[in-house]
């Protein structure tokens, strides 16, 4: 009900793509995730939480690979950054 007051809240569009991912609708949760990027291009936990999507749930490594390294983009010292880097080599 949140997204049908404002649809182009940060935080109501980004839980409810978590909410989906959680429940299983992987596809319904990247898309949600890309809505949210369509508004706020530069938001890290969006593109991690799709390019987790992508990466582990879709197998879509091309659309991962981009949304991971505009995450190291955005924030280079991300506490995750290692892994993702990991994961970048053995993806390419």
């Amino acid at each position: 009900s949140a997204l049908s007051l404002q649809p182009v809240a940060l935080s109501a569009r980004f839980n409810f793509a978590l909410a989906l991912d959680k429940a299983g609708y992987y596809r319904d949760a990247a898309n949600e995730q890309e809505k949210v990027l369509r508004d706020y291009p530069d938001e890290p936990r969006a593109h991690l939480a799709l390019a987790n999507l992508y990466a582990q749930q879709l197998n879509l490594a091309p659309l991962a690979r981009t949304h991971y390294l505009k995450l190291l983009e955005l924030q280079p010292q991300h506490p995750q950054g290692t892994n993702i880097r990991y994961w970048l080599q053995a993806n390419r």
